[in-house]
């Protein structure tokens, strides 16, 4: 994943996060936790190439998948972009899916953000200000 395209961005989060959402929902959590670190690692690209992120991340708000709309858009708020469409995507989310983790997700998501006023995706990740 050394030179990363916005195409391979999207399959690598597409990917990933049809797992999480098939984990989340069987419980095998130990496989959900492998896999997201495979996000992460295509996160810490982003955050060295802006452009990337901005060119790719966004695509993904529309996804059929809940997770995936879900990363993406705390993704772009934890780099500055987007920013308002995603916290529009995650207030959608939290309002629709509000009976379900997913909802629950979105929801604390943005709870952290608005209370922190950023959102680290890692625990060492360095706050843009």
């Amino acid at each position: 994943m050394n030179e990363l395209m916005p195409k391979s961005v999207i399959d690598v989060y597409t990917k990933v996060c049809n797992i999480l959402y098939e984990t989340e929902k069987n419980g095998d959590y130990k496989r959900g936790n492998s896999e997201y670190k495979k996000i992460v690692k295509v996160f810490h690209i982003l955050e060295k190439d802006i452009d990337l992120a901005r060119n790719s991340l966004p695509m993904l708000f529309t996804s059929a998948n809940v997770v995936t709309r879900t990363k993406a858009a705390a993704h772009c708020i934890s780099l500055g972009i987007c920013v308002v469409e995603a916290e529009k995507i995650l207030t959608e989310i939290a309002d629709k899916e509000s009976a379900n983790v997913f909802g629950l997700n979105a929801k604390m998501t943005l709870i952290c953000y608005k209370k922190q006023g950023y959102l680290k995706v890692y625990q060492t990740q360095k706050i843009l200000i």
